[in-house]
């Protein structure tokens, strides 16, 4: 098993990047995302169809993301700053070590 956080430390900095190549290359054909503000999409077509058209900034400038963390197999990362509370990511996995599910909510 590949490390994890290493994966999702990484995912989330081509996000952070805008390098959105890089972070689709890190997901499943089948990956499921799951935002409040934008629904729940799947596959990986779809995936990068979101992360290119989502709007410029978002708000995401004034997180500071703690360091990730294992939650039962998956990875969880919160971050601090934004006018809603913390932000929760929890990045699951298949048994390839690709993201498989991307599930963003409110909360820690």
């Amino acid at each position: 098993m590949a490390d994890r956080i290493a994966i999702a430390r990484k995912y989330l900095e081509a996000q952070v990047a805008g390098n959105i190549a890089e972070a689709v290359a890190l997901l499943a054909d089948d990956v499921v995302m799951s935002n409040p503000m934008t629904g729940t999409t799947t596959g990986k077509a779809a995936a990068e169809a979101g992360m290119r058209n989502r709007p410029a900034g978002g708000g995401a400038g004034n997180i500071t993301w703690r360091e990730p963390v294992d939650a039962d197999g998956a990875v969880k990362v919160v971050g601090d700053g934004s006018p809603f509370g913390p932000i929760r990511i929890l990045v699951s996995f298949n048994d390839s070590d690709q993201i498989s599910k991307v599930d963003v909510g409110l909360g820690s």
